[in-house]
């Protein structure tokens, strides 16, 4: 199968790692001639030590990556997706099945990336829409660790061809129906993932942690739940299994962003210094007015919120979580 990846970052390269095991042929999009040395196979930028099957290709041509696929796969950052979907439909001339490996909501409407891909992409086009969501680090994949994920559409069958060209003896793939909760899910715990780091940079240890993790997992449902997840989506590998994998490793970039605050006990000079997409600060901005919005309570991603954008320091917000009045869990 001819598979077409838009994005040549870390996880778009790792699960182009795993696609080839399987004889499948990709070709990697991206922004950057220099990125990729195209003698040896390495993507210099992120893997420069591994040398990547014969079956992967690096090219900054979308349209002549899009010509030959038969599945093409969004792995770019939330906030460019729309703009690239709207290139793909531009360019696209055959029925493709979309597959979306990007974690977060439309920087513009709050919508899941799903629905932006619903909306931006000819339907006559589109075999189906499937993304690929749970706990996965790109280190640990693209070095062929044991890692569970899902392959999560509305409509199982499209789900099972994902799972089934796709999974091997490391890379295990579930399927899933709940677009929505598995989406949310998958974002929000980005959000937690910062105030996890962060009390960790304060000094506060596993007790808080698994306090942290526990109430933040409630704010997840709660929101998630309300806009059409499925509740027992959120105890699953795309809820609670990818929010302890991001809220538990300085492989997290949400979670070294927020220990890095912590650390400091502010944020703006963390942020201002970060080069790095940490999709869970532009997520908490989204979270935060949808929690507002649907009248939602979510005091951790508030606080997140406060800390980020406001510049509240977080030992003042976790001092102040710990004083709220006293409730029945």
């Amino acid at each position: 199968m001819n598979i077409t990846i838009l994005g040549a970052g870390s996880w778009a390269t790792a699960l182009a790692h795993v696609f080839s095991i399987n004889s499948h042929s990709i070709t990697l999009v991206g922004r950057d001639p220099m990125l990729f040395d195209v003698e040896k196979n390495i993507n210099k930028g992120y893997f420069p030590d591994i040398i990547l099957s014969s079956n992967i290709k690096y090219t900054t041509d979308l349209k002549s990556a899009l010509k030959t696929a038969e599945m093409v796969l969004f792995c770019i950052p939330s906030e460019a997706f729309r703009l690239k979907a709207k290139e793909v439909a531009a360019m696209l001339d055959h029925e493709v099945y979309i597959l979306n490996a990007t974690k977060g909501l439309d920087s513009q409407t709050f919508k899941p990336l799903t629905t932006v891909l619903e909306e931006e992409l000819p339907s006559s086009l589109v075999k189906g829409i499937i993304s690929l969501v749970g706990p996965s680090f790109a280190e640990e994949v693209i070095h062929d660790k044991v890692t569970a994920i899902c392959a999560v559409s509305k409509d199982e069958r499209n789900a099972q061809i994902v799972q089934k060209a796709f999974s091997h003896a490391t890379f295990r793939i579930y399927t899933n129906t709940d677009e929505i909760g598995c989406q949310i899910g998958a974002a929000l715990k980005n959000v937690i993932a910062i105030a996890s780091g962060a009390i960790a940079g304060l000094g506060e240890g596993e007790n808080a942690k698994a306090a942290l993790v526990t109430r933040g997992l409630q704010e997840i449902i709660r929101l998630g739940v309300h806009l059409g997840g499925k509740k027992e989506t959120f105890y699953g590998l795309t809820g609670i299994g990818d929010l302890l994998l991001t809220c538990s490793s300085m492989k997290s970039r949400n979670f070294k962003l927020g220990y890095e605050i912590g650390v400091k006990d502010d944020a703006s000079l963390v942020l201002k210094e970060n080069k790095m997409t940490v999709e869970g600060v532009v997520t908490c901005r989204f979270a935060s007015c949808l929690a507002k919005q649907h009248n939602i309570n979510m005091p951790i991603v508030s606080g997140v919120y406060e800390v980020l954008f406001n510049n509240v320091k977080p030992s003042i917000i976790t001092h102040s979580s710990m004083l709220r009045s006293l409730k029945h869990e």
